[in-house]
């Protein structure tokens, strides 16, 4: 694992490298990488911040419906993440909000890991990350690739919709394979990246392989394999073939019967089939967001890892201001420039008024 990290860190921005370094001079960190001393060292602090790029494989699951399929008339889209957790992962869920001068991101994690596997920003632009496994062996030697949990943060600070975001994230490769889950105020849809290959964005309309249906318009599921005709091939489990035809059962909506909310919080929430279900033994955040409104619903399971009997999302308020103005409006030149253009009305204002009285003056 550390040859792993020691390849792609050095294409991590620097900005979060000094992040992952800056949290972990404020810890008692040993010198040494001894797994199963109850010690965290910073090597082991770097693994776990890569997990998803390095090895940690993981079963998620997604669904997105919008336009008219949708009450709000704009996107809905839930998400869950089934993570193998210990008490004290679980005991570490966190929130984190990132404040920057054009906007803002929220990262639905944990405490300390910095990357991102499921957040949104400002502009209500959301992204989740998905394993979609080729069954291949992780490159040897390992190659000069690119940290996804990284490269999503940096999406959600640099654009604002699911065409850019695509075509940014499209120039990377990766060493693992994997499915991108996005949403923005518009629309919502998949992109695939398989490990050495070309990226493909998958639509609600897109051609799927043969033996696999789907048949709806505005709406998209997403489970742990490569659906799209255009992308190998990779879904042999029953795991992830049971989760797409349960999304599809479960996924009724139109004009008549759009979709709220609660009804994308129920799919999530579904249990059918105990050892294939949506929201399962595993799943430790279950979470709905409206892009539009940027309201996100959260479940997260106990510390316990049982989860409740009856679980709820319940909405997280105020982690962003309902009207905000952008941070860089209040820099210097941006006032200076305000300024100018309040004086140059004011002498264009003037000198209109001048020549209507030298023009009256005249008559």
């Amino acid at each position: 694992m550390q040859k792993r990290v020691n390849v792609i860190k050095p294409n991590i921005d620097p900005a979060y490298q000094n992040e992952v370094n800056a949290i972990a001079s404020t810890w008692v960190i040993s010198d040494q990488d001894q797994l199963g001393d109850g010690l965290l060292s910073l090597n082991e602090f770097w693994v776990i911040q890569l997990i998803p790029d390095i090895g940690g494989r993981f079963n998620s699951s997604g669904f997105g419906v919008w336009g008219n399929f949708s009450a709000l008339n704009s996107p809905i889209v839930g998400r869950n993440m089934d993570w193998q957790t210990n008490e004290g992962l679980r005991s570490l869920q966190t929130i984190t909000v990132y404040e920057y001068d054009n906007r803002n991101i929220v990262n639905i994690g944990f405490a300390g890991f910095i990357g991102v596997v499921s957040g949104f920003n400002s502009e209500g632009l959301f992204v989740a990350h998905l394993n979609s496994s080729l069954k291949k062996y992780y490159p040897k030697p390992p190659i000069n690739n690119n940290a996804i949990v990284f490269d999503l943060r940096k999406i959600l600070k640099s654009q604002t919709r699911i065409s850019t975001a695509a075509r940014e994230l499209s120039k990377l490769q990766y060493s693992f394979s994997h499915n991108i889950l996005m949403a923005d105020p518009f629309d919502v849809q998949v992109l695939d990246q398989p490990q050495g290959q070309q990226a493909h964005l998958r639509v609600d309309i897109s051609p799927l392989k043969i033996g696999i249906s789907w048949g709806k318009v505005n709406q998209i599921a997403v489970v742990n394999c490569f659906v799209l005709r255009s992308s190998p091939a990779n879904c042999i489990r029953t795991i992830d073939s049971f989760r797409w035809h349960r999304f599809k059962t479960l996924t009724q909506f139109n004009r008549e019967n759009q979709a709220q909310v609660k009804d994308v919080s129920k799919i999530m929430f579904d249990t059918a089939n105990p050892h294939q279900k949506i929201f399962n033994q595993k799943t430790i955040q279950s979470m709905v967001f409206t892009p539009k409104d940027k309201k996100l619903y959260l479940y997260t399971v106990p510390i316990s890892g049982i989860h409740s009997t009856h679980p709820v999302m319940h909405e997280i308020i105020n982690l962003l201001p309902t009207t905000q103005l952008s941070k860089s409006w209040f820099h210097p030149i941006n006032w200076l420039l305000a300024i100018a253009g309040i004086l140059l009305l004011t002498v264009v204002i003037i000198g209109e008024r001048r020549k209507r009285k030298h023009s009256i003056k005249k008559k």
